[in-house]
């Protein structure tokens, strides 16, 4: 009776040889290509009243500033 187990051995060897690689995965980091730098208007020295609106606080120029200098980071040399 002991063989019988024994003689499973070889066949599971042989099938599991026979077992096809998985793929290699392939990514492809587009983050550079999603995103760009952004602009922002800002009023001319000496100027203080933006009438209509147009130009940008300088909080919001601050974190532009900070988002264009990460994309520089990132995506200037690609």
């Amino acid at each position: 009776m002991p063989l019988k187990p024994c003689a499973l051995i070889p066949l599971l060897a042989v099938t599991a040889a026979c077992a096809t690689p998985e793929p290699r995965k392939i990514v492809v980091d587009t983050s550079c290509t999603s995103f760009r730098a952004i602009s922002y208007a800002q009023l001319p020295a000496g100027v203080a009243d933006d009438l209509g609106n147009k130009a940008d606080s300088d909080p919001t120029v601050n974190e532009i500033d900070a988002h264009n200098a990460k994309w520089d980071a990132l995506c200037s040399a690609r």
